[in-house]
This record gives C-alpha cells, sequence and structure tokens, in this order.
C-alpha cells in the first residue's frame, strides 16, 4: 500500500506541483473517490471516468511520483521547452506493465525494482 510519509521531498513537491494543475471540483472528486474506495466500495467506473478528465500528463508526473515513493531514481521531468526523444508514453495500466518488464529484459532496472513498481 502507498505509504506517503515516507516520500522524498522530490516526490512531494512533484505530487503537490500535479495537484495544482486540477481543478477545485477535480480535487473534491478525487477526495471522494479516494474515500470511497478506502471504504471498500468498487469505485472503477468512477474513477474511469475521472481519469479521462485529468490534464494532459498528470497520469505520468503520478507513476514518476509512485516510482520515486518506491525509491527508484528517475530522469527528471522535462521542460515545456526541452525536446524530448522517448516513445510515446502508456495509454492503458497494460501497456504501462508492458514498458517495465520490457526495461528488466533490456537491463534498464533491476526486477527487484520492477516488483517495487507492479506490486507496490
Amino acid at each position: 500500500m502507498f505509504d506517503p510519509s515516507k516520500l522524498s521531498p522530490e516526490a512531494i513537491a512533484e505530487m503537490t506541483t500535479l495537484m495544482r494543475q486540477l481543478k477545485p471540483e477535480q480535487m473534491m472528486r478525487l477526495q471522494t473517490l479516494m474515500h470511497n474506495s478506502l471504504a471498500g466500495f468498487d469505485v472503477s467506473k468512477e474513477m474511469q471516468a475521472f481519469e479521462a478528465e485529468l490534464p494532459a500528463g498528470f497520469r505520468e508526473g503520478m507513476a514518476r511520483v509512485m516510482y520515486l515513493s518506491q525509491g527508484i531514481q528517475v530522469p527528471p521531468r522535462p521542460t515545456v521547452h526541452e525536446p524530448t526523444n522517448s516513445p510515446s508514453l502508456p495509454n492503458s495500466e497494460e501497456e504501462a506493465r508492458l514498458v517495465i518488464l520490457r526495461s528488466v529484459a533490456n537491463g534498464l532496472i533491476s526486477p527487484e525494482e520492477a516488483l517495487k513498481v507492479l506490486f507496490p
């Protein structure tokens, strides 16, 4: 389970920046979804609809925070003005998992790091 008390200052700063991108009504909706999820309700459909409304780059930013929360160092986020040669970002959880598995196969991350990300 995600433990926010173990976040590094870098991860907290990134998360704060991301949360500031949300409109007040999106923030309230996120809080409601989190509350209902922790109370044991199935919020998968509502979460799917919520994710579709997120600002561009939000999901990728949260993925970066999750990597940082597991102690996995990732390169800094490029600024708007920096060109990036990276391939397109995954569009689904399944694609993201495949990227992680390919990274292990190519020796870019260790199997232990992949396990921390895939199964926190």
